[in-house]
């Protein structure tokens, strides 16, 4: 059998670009950041509040569970749904404040990995070191108090 023959010039690979769509969404806008840290802490709220069932005096067990509204009735209408609700919007919010602090926390992972860490020896010599000032300060502090509070009954006359 014959080879057959590619007629077609060779093209040296081009790198494929990116949809315009991709890099939207790889994009990083302050705003939505900010929006994100406003409403994070507000859905973590209102979550433990519906996990509650209360909002200071009303009850939202009774309100949500019987709005006439299908959606709302639907996720609220019983104590389960009601607690399983609230209980993704709680974790919806904790996963936001995690996504947020994700640029602040790496760096600091990689200097925490530069730190020389003591060794057990150490730590546990400074550690009493620490405990035997905290210890001497409070016998300094105890004196003081028995040493002066005479004398201000005295000055006071209690």
């Amino acid at each position: 059998m014959a080879k057959e023959i590619n007629n077609k010039p060779n093209k040296a690979k081009e790198p494929r670009s990116e949809s315009k769509v991709m890099q939207i969404l790889k994009t990083e806008y302050k705003f939505e950041n900010w929006l994100l840290a406003i409403l994070s802490p507000i859905l973590l709220i209102w979550g433990v509040y519906i996990i509650i069932g209360r909002f200071g005096t009303f009850n939202l067990a009774a309100i949500l569970g019987t709005s006439g509204v299908g959606i709302i009735d639907f996720f609220f209408n019983t104590t389960l749904k009601r607690i399983l609700t609230g209980v993704f919007l709680v974790l919806i919010g904790g996963l936001v404040i995690v996504y947020l602090l994700i640029p602040y926390i790496k760096p600091s992972v990689s200097e925490m990995k530069k730190v020389s860490w003591p060794t057990g020896k150490v730590l546990a010599i400074n550690s009493s070191r620490v405990f035997t000032f905290l210890i001497f300060l409070m016998l300094v502090f105890y004196l003081y108090s028995a040493v002066l509070n005479p004398l201000f009954r005295a000055i006071y006359g209690n």
